[in-house]
C-alpha cells in the first residue's frame, strides 16, 4: 500500500475538471523517506487536474524538496524537484487485444491511485548518481607509475 494514498475511483470523473491537491504529512514522508533511500523529504505537494473523456487526463504539478547524499563527497545536499505532469490512461476494457495509442497506460481496476503515482514519478526524477554543487572529482594519483603489474603484489608481502 502506498504511503500517500488517495485513491479516485474513476467511475466518479466526467468531463468536468477535477482538482486535485495532495501535501505529504510527516508520516507520509516517513515513509516515502525509507522506500527512496533519501536522508529526508521536506516537502511534498501536487496540484493536479484529473479529467474523463473516454480516456483519462491527469495533468499538473509536483514540488518536492528532498535532502540526498553527494556520491563525491557523502554531504547531505538539497534536491528540488518541480515535475509536470501529463499521464494519459485507458478505463479497464474487455477486449484486451484493442492496440494502445502511444503513451496510453491501461487500467487494470476501476480506481486510480494518485499517491501511487506521485511517489514513482518524484523516484523517476531523483538524480542516481546525485553530485552536491561546488564539488570536484576526487583527484586519485598513483604514488609512481608501475614498470610491472607484479610491483603491486611484492608490496603486500
Amino acid at each position: 500500500m502506498s504511503p500517500l494514498t488517495t485513491t479516485i475511483n474513476i467511475e466518479t470523473l466526467t468531463k468536468d475538471p477535477f482538482d486535485i491537491s495532495l501535501k505529504a504529512i510527516p508520516e507520509e514522508r516517513a515513509a516515502i523517506q525509507k522506500r527512496l533511500s533519501v536522508i529526508s523529504i521536506e516537502s511534498i505537494e501536487a496540484k493536479l487536474q484529473l479529467r474523463k473523456k473516454g480516456l483519462i487526463f491527469l495533468k499538473g504539478t509536483i514540488q518536492a524538496h528532498i535532502t540526498i547524499e553527494c556520491v563525491r563527497t557523502l554531504v547531505a545536499f538539497q534536491q528540488h524537484l518541480k515535475i509536470k505532469l501529463d499521464e494519459t490512461f485507458l478505463p479497464p476494457v474487455e477486449d484486451t487485444e484493442i492496440p494502445l495509442p502511444e503513451g496510453v497506460e491501461p487500467l487494470e481496476e476501476e480506481t486510480l491511485n494518485i499517491g501511487e503515482i506521485v511517489i514513482q514519478l518524484i523516484s523517476l526524477n531523483l538524480d542516481p548518481y546525485p553530485v552536491a554543487p561546488d564539488t570536484l572529482p576526487l583527484d586519485y594519483q598513483e604514488e609512481k607509475p608501475s614498470a610491472s603489474p607484479f610491483e603491486v603484489l611484492k608490496k603486500e608481502k
